[in-house]
């Protein structure tokens, strides 16, 4: 199959199927893009929002799930495969970063050419390409009503979590309707930074059990966690108060490439979040002071939730300053997976 163009035959089966008639929202409604969104293109790709700032007619996303008749998922009544994980016999492996992208320059390379620095792992689409966008809360709100037993499950969570199931929606296959893997569950929590700060020191308390923490693709992941019927439980979190944004709209400039930085984190208000921001303090580039004001962007989803308050980060990445609409600060910018680490 040729990427990166109309392919009318493909897309017309899918138009056909139930579940694009209920999942997926034409892109004259999109108001806005948020982290987190499953985006549907002309030849079929599905694509996944990263983050809260696209250039103007842009989307800044990972390729996710391509059409392929050896894929092992079912959208639409069509078989994908997945772009960021390997399906083996008895587990999975996770796809790095690195291989993502020759993954993307062989499908795609359109995608890979005018990205900004932040986006040096991911895609760079044009949104005219695109058919139609999936609401995380729209979708689930249609699960919960078509499977009562996922409703349940979705109101245990929210108890568990302290947070109205009305404010959790889904993303990951079930976001489609495709509910073959209704044991695992990518959730999308919605509230303001301190509402969903308990969310997240609540998966800490909960995770302290290790029966209760996730080792997946040879990773322990900081805020998976199994709920109380074993339901493995992936959480990504989008702000409700746009001013409490940290990255809403912004310029970085380069300052230095490949470098390495330590500082201790001073807040971690945004550690859930994609991009997460770390405000730092004893921030140093070797032995150089970064200054009070210096911030640790991970733009990446990998590590959400994985620093707190009070620890010590090692990062390599760039050295940037970036611009927002009222202020400007200095930053340690990492795009990869395995590029931070504590000490």
């Amino acid at each position: 199959m040729i990427y990166g163009k109309d392919n009318r035959e493909l897309m017309d089966r899918i138009r056909r199927h139930q579940d694009f008639k209920d999942f997926i929202v034409p892109m004259k409604e999109l108001k806005e893009i948020r982290d987190a969104n499953f985006f549907l293109r002309n030849d079929g790709l599905l694509a996944f929002s990263e983050g809260y700032y696209h250039p103007p007619g842009k989307l800044i996303a990972n390729m996710i799930y391509i059409p392929d008749a050896r894929g092992s998922k079912k959208f639409f009544g069509v078989p994908y495969a997945s772009i960021i994980k390997e399906y083996g016999a008895q587990d999975e492996r996770w796809i790095p970063f690195k291989e993502q992208l020759e993954i993307y320059r062989r499908i795609d390379p359109s995608t890979q050419a005018g990205k900004p620095v932040f986006a040096e792992n991911k895609c760079l689409f044009d949104l005219s390409d695109f058919s139609g966008f999936v609401p995380p809360l729209r979708s689930l709100g249609i699960i919960r009503r078509r499977v009562p037993a996922i409703d349940a499950t979705i109101r245990q969570i929210g108890a568990l979590l302290h947070i109205d199931p009305d404010r959790i929606g889904c993303t990951g296959s079930m976001a489609f309707g495709n509910l073959a893997s209704a044991h695992d569950f990518d959730l999308v929590f919605y509230g303001s930074v301190a509402e969903l700060k308990i969310v997240i020191d609540t998966i800490y308390e909960i995770v302290k059990d290790p029966k209760r923490a996730v080792f997946e693709m040879g990773m322990h992941w900081a805020i998976r966690f199994y709920d109380d019927a074993g339901n493995m439980i992936c959480p990504f979190f989008s702000y409700t108060d746009p001013a409490e944004i940290p990255l809403p709209r912004f310029d970085m400039e380069v300052v230095k490439g490949d470098i390495e930085a330590t500082g201790t984190v001073a807040s971690d208000d945004h550690t859930g979040f994609m991009p997460t921001f770390l405000p730092l303090k004893d921030a140093r580039i070797g032995a150089s002071p970064l200054g009070d004001a210096a911030v640790l962007i991970i733009y990446h989803g990998g590590k959400r939730g994985e620093y707190r308050a009070g620890e010590r980060v090692r990062a390599r990445g760039h050295h940037v300053k970036v611009r927002t609409t009222d202020k400007a600060f200095e930053a340690v910018l990492v795009t990869d997976m395995d590029n931070t680490a504590k000490v």
